[in-house]
Parts: C-alpha cells; sequence; structure tokens
C-alpha cells in the first residue's frame, strides 16, 4: 500500500486577504475609475467570490477609503521619519512640497484617482482624500506658524493664504500630470514653487541669515581650494 504524502495548503490569513483585496481595489480604481471599476472586478482580480469580499468590506466607498488611507499613510510615515532632521523652517516647507511631488508623479494612477475621481463626493460628506489633504496642509501651516513665531517668516504672513496657494499649485500640476502623463522634474518644479512662496515671506531676519551661511559655505571651499 502506497504512502501518500497529503499537503495540507495553508489558507491566507484575514490580514493577507485584506492586503490582496485593497491591492486589487487600488489597481482596479486606478485603471478604470471608482465608478466604473465594480466589486465583482475587484473580487475577480484578488481571486476571491464577490461574497467572499463582503466579508472584509461592505461597498466600494470603504474599499476606496483603505485604499487611500494606506496611499497616504506612507507619505505621512516618511514625513515624520524625515522633518525633525531638517533644519530652518524654509528648508522643512521646501521638504513638504517635495514630498508631496514625489507622491504625485510615483503613482500616476493614485494621482488620477485623487484628483479626478474625489471630487465626486458631496460635500455633506467629505470624502478621506479630502480630510488627508486637509492634515497635509496643516502641517505646512504650522511651520508657517513657527517660522513666523521665531522670526523666520514676516508676522503678517497668512497661514492659510500660503496653504493655499501651494495646494492648489500643486492639485494643478497632478491634474496636468494625470491628463498628459508628463514626466513631473520633481527638484526643478520644488525649488521653482519653492522660490515664488519663501520669497514673499521670508523675513530680514532669515535673508539675512541665508546670505551669511551662503558667504560661509563659500570661504569655507575657497579654504580647501587653497593649495597654502
Amino acid at each position: 500500500m502506497n504512502n501518500v504524502t497529503q499537503i495540507k495548503l495553508r489558507r491566507p490569513t484575514r490580514e493577507q486577504r485584506v492586503d490582496t483585496i485593497v491591492e486589487s481595489a487600488r489597481k482596479i480604481f486606478c485603471s478604470y475609475g471608482f465608478e466604473k471599476g465594480s466589486i465583482v472586478d475587484i473580487a475577480n482580480d484578488a481571486g476571491i467570490a464577490e461574497g467572499t469580499l463582503y466579508r472584509y468590506f461592505d461597498g466600494k466607498r470603504s474599499l476606496l477609503d483603505e485604499v487611500l488611507r494606506r496611499h497616504y499613510e506612507t507619505i505621512f510615515y516618511d514625513i515624520q521619519q524625515t522633518l525633525p532632521s531638517i533644519k530652518g523652517h524654509g528648508n522643512r516647507l521646501r521638504y513638504l512640497i517635495r514630498r508631496i511631488l514625489l507622491a504625485i508623479s510615483s503613482d500616476r494612477g493614485m494621482c488620477g484617482l485623487i484628483t479626478r475621481e474625489i471630487r465626486q463626493f458631496d460635500d455633506c460628506q467629505p470624502s478621506l482624500a479630502q480630510e488627508l489633504n486637509r492634515q497635509t496642509a496643516v502641517l505646512m501651516a504650522d511651520e508657517i506658524k513657527a517660522g513666523i513665531k521665531d522670526g523666520w517668516f514676516r508676522k503678517e504672513t497668512s497661514p492659510s493664504v500660503v496653504c493655499d496657494m501651494i495646494g492648489g499649485g500643486l492639485e494643478l500640476i497632478g491634474y496636468s500630470y494625470m491628463k498628459t502623463g508628463k514626466t513631473i522634474d520633481v527638484d526643478g518644479v520644488t525649488e521653482a514653487f519653492s522660490q515664488v512662496i519663501l520669497s514673499g515671506i521670508e523675513s530680514e531676519k532669515s535673508s539675512t541669515e541665508s546670505m551669511a551661511n551662503l558667504i560661509a559655505r563659500l570661504e569655507r571651499t575657497a579654504d580647501r581650494l587653497d593649495p597654502t
């Protein structure tokens, strides 16, 4: 009698199943849009029955929220890890602008989902993307307020106006990228954007300090080049 070894396949854990469903939802929503992408499409891509999907999510809206939450979670984690190590309010504001541009340019599908699809929801029920964008604006506003308090930004600066200008500009860049697919020069756009914003809000103290730092760097470079 032959002994047949039976290999019992290990079932995916709940966490693994959720990860698979969310990744399939991200793929379908980015490819077809929120309205056209269906639960059936998502279930098929995830390799599960439609009924199984409803054990984990109650519909497309909750799936969309989880896709967006995970997308922004990566961005916020990076900001939390990096921002405290950057010196200077202007440099930290520049970093925030660059980090958002990186998020836009790294995933055109998500850029399109956020830029185009989220607008359809009524203001009476703001989308998660709107709330997460608001949290990003709060980070910028806090940095501007701190800069005003420390004297690096002009005291008459309006954090809300500056954040609206930054947010509006970044939204236009995201919309253009979503429509055309033209590669974004992240470093170039960051620098151009930052120069326009910072030149309007930096105080005399900041400008004087920046010039002093530039002179000091030039002097150190000259010393290294001097053979004597």
